[in-house]
């Protein structure tokens, strides 16, 4: 089970959080030669404060009154707040790598706090979902590290892209960020060759960085190929990816023969929450294809019968040997892939960080550095939602994490304060939200 939130009330406040958050900062170089007006960690605190405070824009940000900058100094140390214009030119010199390991320090927070009980499976494993995402495109703003996709008709779309790790699980919300990759533009010309490339860069970090965690990595068909699960393996890593008929074709002739053979071991279960019916059929020591016939797996499908009477097949392969007693939550574990996509990359699109927007680009680093920042940010919000009763009672009674945000930002505005402690109580005290 998860630590309960009285015992975390005592441990974890936002102010801790951004606490990690600012010391971790610290740590990143300065790339001017010389310090002029501002100092460095005014600079990258500031980026840090807009997207934890879930501002639309660098230019709004900007436009801080006495109140607001009373506050950036009482809660994150910022004492001058520079132009936007300053900020990007300084910040696209960034080297973007060590801002990454703020994402081991946060998930180092975790672990103290005991968050992640309740995320391990199997007794030693977490979780890992491994997705990638745009976070900039144009037709005409561009920079050494672009993307570059050929039309048809001539022109080209510049873009930038990143593999993110996240931590999830089945039961719960919350999603925690522990890896981030760009794609770069020697990658390759085409998506897979791009992430995949991408993805051997993030094995590699993430071995060396987390050297006392076991990972069970969850991703999608484009993943399932032999170089990467030999990668996987050779950590002392499990996985359970994707696979589909189109990509596969020799791992689905083979298991349609031993299914016609009854060589197929079957299970089929009723979801007690859902009322749905699934049918699993699963074989082991599948070889991968013809061609990397040494790397052997285990093979499931699901056929997903709703009460409606739909239809759903999903299939999957994994290092994790199958049997009746938990071929149940090796499905669960298989489709809790998704909430990188639902509960990471949808929640900064759509839900109060505008992943979408631009808040530039640069020439060099500046569309990098955004990305990374806003990601440590989201998780400085998921560490936070998954710890903080208030917060959680805030949502029930409002509804929207947006709207929360939205109306903790309004109290950062007008009101000095002392703490985020202190803005989520004023919050709580105007609608009626019972503290303690």
């Amino acid at each position: 089970m998860r630590i309960s939130y009285k015992e975390l009330q005592t441990t974890l406040t936002m102010d801790r959080l951004i606490e990690v958050v600012r010391q971790g900062l610290m740590r990143v170089e300065d790339p001017r030669k010389k310090i002029v007006s501002y100092s460095f960690q005014d600079l990258i605190m500031s980026v840090y404060a807009l997207f934890l405070l879930k501002y639309p824009s660098l230019l709004r940000f900007e436009q801080q009154g006495d109140t607001q900058r009373t506050n950036l100094m009482t809660l994150f140390g910022i004492e001058k707040v520079c132009s936007d214009a300053q900020l990007r030119k300084v910040l696209d010199f960034v080297n973007p790598h060590p801002v990454r390991v703020l994402l081991k320090s946060l998930h180092t927070e975790c672990h103290r706090l005991g968050v992640l009980r309740g995320y391990e499976v199997f007794k030693e494993y977490l979780i890992c979902s491994i997705d990638g995402v745009h976070h900039y495109s144009s037709q005409e703003i561009h920079c050494e590290n672009c993307l570059e996709k050929q039309h048809r008709d001539g022109t080209k779309t510049y873009s930038h892209s990143m593999l993110c790790g996240a931590i999830v699980h089945p039961d719960h919300r919350e999603v925690f960020p522990i890896a981030m990759e760009p794609i770069l533009k020697q990658d390759g010309s085409q998506k897979n060759d791009c992430e995949r490339n991408a993805a051997k860069r993030m094995i590699e970090w993430m071995s060396g960085m987390y050297t006392d965690q076991k990972w069970l990595v969850v991703e999608d068909a484009l993943y399932a190929n032999g170089p990467h699960i030999e990668q996987i393996v050779e950590q002392g890593w499990a996985y359970i990816i994707g696979v589909k008929p189109g990509s596969h074709k020799t791992l689905f002739d083979l298991f349609d023969s031993r299914k016609a053979g009854k060589a197929v071991r079957t299970h089929t279960q009723i979801d007690p929450h859902t009322g749905c019916k699934h049918i699993f059929e699963w074989s082991g020591d599948m070889p991968l294809n013809q061609q990397q016939s040494h790397i052997r797996c285990h093979m499931l499908t699901c056929t997903e019968i709703q009460k409606n009477g739909e239809r759903k097949e999903f299939s999957w392969i994994t290092n994790i040997k199958i049997n009746k007693s938990h071929v149940f939550k090796i499905m669960c574990i298989g489709r809790s892939r998704w909430k990188i996509e639902n509960e990471t990359f949808n929640t900064l699109k759509n839900q109060g960080y505008n992943f979408a927007h631009n808040y530039g680009h640069g020439n060099k680093n500046l569309a990098t550095v955004m990305a990374y920042m806003m990601v440590i940010a989201f998780t400085t919000d998921q560490i936070f939602q998954a710890c903080s009763l208030l917060f959680d009672k805030l949502c029930k009674k409002l509804k929207s994490r947006s709207y929360v945000w939205e109306l903790v930002r309004a109290v950062f505005m007008f009101r000095p304060v002392n703490s985020y402690h202190e803005m989520h109580r004023v919050v709580a005290k105007e609608f009626f939200v019972q503290i303690e």
